[in-house]
């Protein structure tokens, strides 16, 4: 029997997630996104701001009148700590959309509560866009 290398082994799941997640960005225009960090980070990936930039494209298009800016860091922590990395990470999305010229639009930012998926490994570092259109 043929065994992968501990480090293929370890990598395998991230290049899947990675491919996953950049197929996303090249969905069709929709009033939901998701974008998500790497674990305990703030920093936009170019997989991020490709989602970002897609939002963007579709809020204009759909001449948004509000965007909502959801962060979630999860529920296994310490909750003062998870919440401030949820705000920035809110706040990232938000600075980046503006950067992508969304103008006119109300932005706003906010945490998600605690649910049962935030136990997920990858619910822990999302960031949700929601367009409301005109």
């Amino acid at each position: 029997m043929f065994r992968l290398p501990v480090s293929l082994r370890l990598a395998a799941p991230v290049f899947v997630l990675s491919a996953a997640l950049a197929s996303c960005a090249q969905d069709t225009s929709r009033d939901s996104y998701v974008v998500f960090f790497d674990r305990d980070s703030v920093t936009l990936n170019p997989i991020a701001q490709a989602v970002i930039h897609k939002a963007a494209v579709a809020a204009r298009a759909e001449h948004a009148t509000h965007i909502q800016v959801a962060g979630s860091a999860g529920a296994n922590g310490d909750p003062d700590v998870l919440k401030e990395l949820a705000t920035a990470r809110a706040k990232a999305v938000a600075m980046r959309l503006q950067e992508e010229g969304i103008e006119g639009a109300e932005v706003s930012q906010t945490t998600t509560p605690d649910t049962d998926i935030d136990s997920s490994h990858v619910a822990l570092r999302r960031v949700s866009i929601t367009i409301n259109p005109k």
